[in-house]
Parts: structure tokens; C-alpha cells; sequence
């Protein structure tokens, strides 16, 4: 048990100390300039109807972290419709860009309650 007390004990400090990396600028690649065109992309592949997106949303990148990997972090505020063909009300998605492509996502992310948002008529009009 006391095997088991300082492991847990080992891998709570390593997920705190992880914040407190700064993040390296090879392993993040350069700042995403077309952080929207990556996002479209991504949406297109990932949503299970990208077309019937409406009231679209994203923040500006900014430098961070998803599950211990380091890129550049956008969140994504957009209603779309779900399989039985209904709208499902306003869903939030943070995005980890890293080397000009979206690498990980997280649904709900609580960092996407920070950030300030703008229009995101691209994805509205795919």
C-alpha cells in the first residue's frame, strides 16, 4: 500500500510541475496564421453534420497544453446538429494546434471559459 501511496504521490507532483513548463517553441511550431482555415478542417472531419453549423464562435491562439502536449490553443463555441437531425444547443471544444494541424480536442474545456471570443462566419457558411 505505501508502494502505491508514494507512486500516486509521484504522479500528482509531475501533473503539477507539468504546468509549470514553458513550452518549447520547436515543439509547438509557429504560430498557427491560419488557425481558422485548421479549424474548418478538423470541424469537417470530426462533426457529425458540419453544415448545420450555426452561431460559430473561436478564440484567438494562444500558447498551452492539452494532456501533456504543447501547442498553440483555440476554443471553438458552435451549435450543431446532432444525429436525430436536431440542434443540441451551444457546445464548447478547445483545440491543440501544433505544427499547423488540430492534434487533440476537449469538449468542455474549462480554460474556454477565459478567453474571449469573435465571429466565425467562415464555418457558418460551409
Amino acid at each position: 500500500m505505501r508502494v502505491f501511496a508514494n507512486l500516486l504521490l509521484v504522479m500528482i507532483s509531475a501533473a503539477f510541475l507539468s504546468a509549470c513548463v514553458t513550452p518549447n517553441p520547436q515543439a509547438i511550431g509557429p504560430f498557427p496564421t491560419n488557425y481558422r482555415d485548421n479549424v474548418i478542417s478538423y470541424v469537417k472531419d470530426a462533426f457529425f453534420d458540419p453544415y448545420s453549423i450555426r452561431d460559430a464562435e473561436i478564440s484567438y491562439p494562444q500558447q498551452g497544453h492539452l494532456f501533456f502536449q504543447q501547442g498553440w490553443l483555440t476554443c471553438l463555441r458552435a451549435n450543431a446538429k446532432n444525429r436525430l437531425g436536431g440542434y443540441t444547443g451551444r457546445k464548447v471544444v478547445a483545440l491543440l494546434i501544433n505544427n499547423g494541424r488540430v492534434v487533440q480536442s476537449m469538449s468542455d474545456a474549462p480554460l474556454c471559459n477565459q478567453v474571449s471570443y469573435q465571429g466565425f462566419e467562415e464555418l457558418e457558411k460551409l
